[in-house]
């Protein structure tokens, strides 16, 4: 019996050093495949302070439109959401989308800090991406909802759109494995419940009830912690993590962007 329950702690023990070593690829497993961007979409290389490059595609917005920060989930790539940025420009909107480090051609390892950095890199430089804008709207799907969040609590935008955001990895991660110890293990937090209340631009959450990648519960408890006077929830009745751009998803966007 002594030697079952070694083996067993030992097992649990192995699989638990290889969470914690192996995270960086869980949690951010983007796809590093390099793809030009549209006739309509530059591209641009913007160094960091530490030696990486940074892909950032962006547009500038038609005469009196708004521009969207673009923040894409932990799968896929920039050019996975082409046609989504295709339809943006439809609209007039200008777009400034960047690709994570280890991203769509980017160089370096991503991480809450780098992450957190290099979005404050890329806002710092939208005049030179796009000019001043008129109005900025921060968008944030999974994953880039708390990217969004974060940056929108230190640089008020007009408007932030969040994709079926979570209240907090660490929560998210503790959901996912209950029998592993995750918080004394796991290194980025990305704490979204804690932050949004910092934030006064309009809002708009959206999230399905079907989600199994982010429950919608989460997507509730960052819309109720929100304290702006504005903010607005879809609830999208048996759509998962994914949809949320079908016609009747984009008309609620439009409206929302287009309404600040």
């Amino acid at each position: 019996m002594k030697r079952i329950i070694l083996l067993g702690v030992t097992l649990y023990t192995a699989a638990f050093i290889a969470l914690v070593l192996g995270q960086n690829s869980l949690i951010y497993p983007f796809n590093p495949t390099y793809e030009t961007p549209e006739r309509r979409i530059t591209e641009h290389r913007v160094p960091t302070p530490d030696g990486e490059t940074l892909i950032v595609w962006a547009a500038k917005p038609a005469v009196g439109r708004p521009t969207i920060l673009y923040f894409h989930g932990n799968a896929g790539n920039l050019h996975n959401r082409a046609g989504r940025f295709d339809r943006m420009l439809d609209r007039g909107y200008g777009l400034v989308a960047l690709a994570y480090r280890g991203s769509s051609g980017s160089t370096g390892e991503s991480s809450e800090t780098i992450i957190r950095a290099d979005s404050l890199l890329i806002h710092s430089q939208l005049r030179t991406l796009v000019g001043k804008p008129r109005k900025l709207v921060i968008y944030g799907e999974s994953l880039g909802s708390a990217v969004a969040i974060q940056l929108a609590a230190q640089h008020e935008p007009d408007g932030l759109i969040l994709e079926a955001p979570f209240t907090s990895l660490t929560t998210r991660v503790s959901e996912a494995v209950p029998y592993f110890p995750v918080r004394l293990g796991l290194r980025d937090d990305w704490d979204s419940l804690g932050q949004i209340p910092n934030i006064t631009a309009p809002l708009l959450v959206m999230h399905g009830t079907a989600d199994e990648v982010v429950p919608f519960a989460h997507g509730e408890a960052v819309y109720a912690a929100a304290t702006m006077p504005q903010k607005t929830f879809r609830r999208v009745d048996g759509l998962g993590h994914n949809g949320h751009w079908s016609v009747a998803g984009q008309k609620a966007i439009y409206r929302f962007i287009d309404g600040l």
